[in-house]
């Protein structure tokens, strides 16, 4: 398998806080990668550091065979193949659905209106988002469409990579499942993610890899129904244990 993306002796500090400690991860081209660990663990932090929206102290990132922690590397040329979605959505709030879409586009792409719409609108269609809303500002959506706004805008740029933190966690869980089934649809076009996620029911079904992240360093690694099944080290084994019953207890209160 290809490898598409790779970090290597990934290290980060913020102050005297080490939250990155020497993490090494690899992302083979058309693969799901998905990375659980509780708050605090640098999951966030190691996702913006893949595309350099956060720069490391320490390490090496390569993508496409290029260390684009190099020098005289154009990190605005590999972005525009380096997708990212915020868990806040991040939408401007004096444009329209369409136009937040086609911002990119024209903006970075230089492509022509007429052009941009055009591939705005497949993009929207693509993750549920109908023409009666395109004309709609995000404070006219609800959070799940604003999410799948977010989503269109990422591909409609055509990455090779997709990044994804949290996308869910600021949505109720109607809402949630509208923005997982984009995201599978997504899996089974076997577009290469990264997604930091604590929807576990969710990287078991699309997930080819799971990575448990804690106190800045990878646990353990592996597929779906090693990690979240039957993991090997025990804080691994306590962490599953308890967002499974988290996620039971939030079944009895729908």
């Amino acid at each position: 398998m290809r490898v598409l993306l790779e970090a290597i002796d990934i290290h980060k500090y913020f102050g005297r806080q080490h939250i990155l400690k020497g993490v090494n991860l690899s992302v083979p081209e058309g693969e799901t990668i998905v990375i659980i660990g509780p708050s605090g663990s640098g999951k966030s932090t190691l996702l913006r550091c893949l595309n350099l929206l956060i720069k490391p102290d320490r390490g090496r990132i390569i993508f496409d065979g290029i260390d684009i922690t190099g020098k005289d590397v154009d990190i605005h040329k590999i972005r525009q193949e380096i997708g990212f979605v915020f868990q806040s959505y991040n939408l401007f709030a004096h444009l329209t659905a369409i136009e937040n879409v086609m911002l990119g586009l024209v903006k970075v792409k230089k492509m022509g209106r007429e052009e941009a719409k055009k591939i705005a609108a497949e993009a929207l269609l693509s993750v549920g988002i109908t023409e009666d809303l395109w004309s709609k500002y995000p404070a006219q959506l609800s959070g799940g469409q604003q999410q799948r706004v977010a989503i269109a805008r990422a591909i409609a740029m055509n990455p090779r990579l997709l990044l994804l933190d949290e996308p869910t966690s600021a949505l109720d869980p109607e809402l949630t499942v509208e923005v997982l089934k984009v995201l599978e649809k997504l899996s089974e076009k076997r577009m290469t993610m990264v997604i930091v996620t604590h929807e576990l029911g969710f990287a078991m079904r699309v997930a080819d890899e799971v990575v448990f992240m804690e106190d800045g360093t990878i646990v353990e690694r592996g597929p779906p129904e090693k990690i979240l099944i039957n993991p090997e080290k025990e804080r691994t084994r306590a962490f599953v244990s308890k967002l499974m019953e988290l996620y039971k207890m939030e079944r009895m209160h729908r």
